[in-house]
């Protein structure tokens, strides 16, 4: 796999580098220059990298989404174009908002940096005039399944892109917390944001569309520590017996769900081919969400008296039957990290 070479234009203004490293937070954050927020004031034109993320494959999807979960909130950014797959080197403040691959060594270690150049601050607002973005070329690309524990390249990039937009590290339940492991959500592309991470494009940007979007998640945060909700591991239950599982729930749309339901299911079957069955529902419930709103609920369920001898895998399903319109319909399922073995 190719990398950039770095290279460092005689940079005007300020340079801020947003590494994986840095104080704590607890609500989206951003800069401010006499009161107004730095940010993109005019639409920004992305520029990828070809010689470190190639045409197709899982660095390309991975660059994709990294840019899309944030921008198909609001529809900022005006163009998506490539450099030549020859031009291997990342310029900082040469005028192009370039993303790419970097050899770790050249970003000190970090899983990836994002190099923001704005002016300075006198009279007036004060936007971001140049973003460029470097993400470790050693990370692995591939997507992973909702109890996936651990950053990936997939969930660096969605970092880093949250940063090319203009905001800071945060704590909580949020992709722009300071340190891995990054939390994943449900469905076939599970490096996601977060409430608190709309609620700032929102708030810097708009939306451009009024609607919930549902997210489960098998991960969570439990006194600032990103874990998984149960433990990784096999626990012997009996049939006819009562047991609970736990999710959290969020929504990251601008709007309220209305009432809808969510589901427990144990099936054999791993993920992601588990995502799509329906059967072994052991618990139902009814359920709505405010916009933005997020939760961690315990799922109590007994297993069900005929259930075969088997190991399961939890599942959780928002809105199976597809009462609400969401602004994604493909990220409503997720499993627990935690398996049940039947076996009296």
């Amino acid at each position: 796999m190719k990398t950039l070479a770095l290279k460092n234009m005689g940079l005007a203004g300020f340079v801020a580098v947003l590494a994986l490293v840095g104080l704590e937070a607890r609500a989206a954050a951003w800069d401010t220059c006499n009161g107004s927020p730095v940010k993109w004031y005019s639409g920004p034109v992305v520029y990828r990298n070809r010689c470190s993320i190639p045409d197709s494959g899982n660095v390309n999807t991975a660059y994709w989404n990294g840019l899309r979960q944030w921008d198909d909130l609001s529809h900022i950014v005006s163009g998506f174009n490539v450099n030549p797959a020859t031009d291997c080197a990342l310029d900082h403040s040469d005028g192009q908002n370039e993303i790419g691959l970097c050899d770790r060594a050249a970003i000190d270690g970090n899983n990836g940096v994002t190099y923001s150049t704005v002016g300075v601050c006198f009279i007036g607002s004060n936007g971001i005039d140049e973003a460029d973005v470097c993400i470790a070329s050693d990370l692995d690309f591939t997507p992973r399944t909702g109890n996936a524990f651990g950053t990936s390249g997939r969930s660096t990039f969605v970092h880093e892109a949250g940063h090319f937009f203009g905001f800071k590290h945060e704590g909580g339940h949020s992709i722009l917390r300071t340190s891995p492991p990054h939390l994943v959500t449900g469905g076939y592309e599970s490096s996601t944001l977060w409430p608190t991470n709309a609620q700032g494009m929102r708030d810097l940007y708009g939306y451009s569309l009024t609607k919930p979007n549902l997210l489960p998640a098998a991960m969570g945060v439990v006194g600032d520590v990103a874990q998984t909700l149960d433990p990784a591991l096999t626990r012997s239950v009996c049939r006819n017996t009562a047991t609970t599982v736990k999710f959290y729930v969020g929504n990251l749309g601008n709007a309220a769900t209305g009432t809808y339901s969510m589901r427990v299911r144990l099936s054999p079957t791993a993920p992601p081919l588990g995502y799509s069955e329906s059967s072994n529902v052991v618990a139902t419930f009814s359920h709505s969400m405010g916009a933005f709103a997020e939760g961690t609920y315990s799922l109590g369920f007994t297993v069900p008296a005929a259930l075969p001898f088997n190991t399961y895998y939890v599942y959780l399903d928002l809105d199976p039957a597809g009462a609400v319109d969401e602004l994604r319909e493909n990220d409503n399922t997720t499993v627990s990290a935690m398996l049940l073995r039947v076996e009296c």
